[in-house]
């Protein structure tokens, strides 16, 4: 269970939005815009996540985001974006200024859980230095990037990678996909080409592919079930 604040301004989509979390077993507090936000951020923190919707009046959800990675305190919060829009540069901004995931509206319900769990999940790891189990264990990452390439599928692809110093934590990167095409990736301070050859050089401890939509999420998963029982 986590507690998850969330800022939206529209009445309806942030019901929704707690509703689905509450179903899935988390705490939820609401807030209706940025300004508000960042008073409860600092009253009734810490949280474990912040879902915030992107185009609000006043503060919108970038300076939002903005201002939580700049803050100490908050800075290492897990972080989702909510927005109309799902053309590519709109994510890529949102990613590009820390954000670990961006789901389109309007949304399927149980397609938000499977992405706070799944981010939640992800900083869970990196925080105890310790991989969780992923469905895809089965599956080589090259083998991932096949399916995604092969059927023209828009998402992240996140890894967790062992990092070259023994004591020194796991390090995490994503490389985004768009029609079966890589169009940004980024591991720490790398962006770009850089990043992917990194990705694929290192070793690898988890990896996960988050679909943008839950028809790619669903053949993403059908064909994999395909692969590991022709090779089981």
């Amino acid at each position: 269970m986590a507690h998850i604040l969330v800022i939206d301004d529209e009445p309806d989509v942030r019901l929704a939005t707690v509703m689905a979390l509450k179903h899935g077993g988390h705490t939820t507090v609401e807030a209706d815009g940025g300004l508000p936000a960042m008073r409860l951020l600092q009253q009734q923190g810490p949280f474990d996540l912040i879902v915030c919707d992107v185009m609000m009046p006043g503060m919108t959800g970038h300076e939002v985001c903005q201002l939580v990675r700049l803050n100490q305190a908050t800075k290492n919060i897990p972080f989702i974006f909510l927005s109309a829009k799902r053309d590519t540069e709109e994510r890529l901004e949102g990613i590009g200024l820390g954000a670990d995931d961006y789901l389109g509206k309007p949304f399927a319900l149980e397609e938000l859980l499977i992405r706070v769990n799944s981010v939640l999940a992800r900083h869970q790891a990196l925080a105890t230095g310790r991989a969780t189990p992923d469905p895809l264990q089965q599956v080589t990452l090259a083998q991932c990037i096949d399916l995604v390439v092969r059927h023209k599928l828009s998402g992240k692809l996140n890894v967790l990678l062992k990092s070259d110093l023994g004591d020194k934590s796991p390090v995490s990167g994503a490389i985004f996909f768009e029609g079966g095409h890589a169009v940004h990736a980024r591991l720490e301070d790398r962006l770009g080409e850089a990043a992917v050859r990194e990705i694929l050089a290192s070793p690898l401890l988890m990896y996960s592919f988050e679909a943008y939509e839950v028809a790619d999420q669903i053949t993403m998963a059908m064909d994999i079930t395909r692969l590991i029982k022709r090779h089981g």
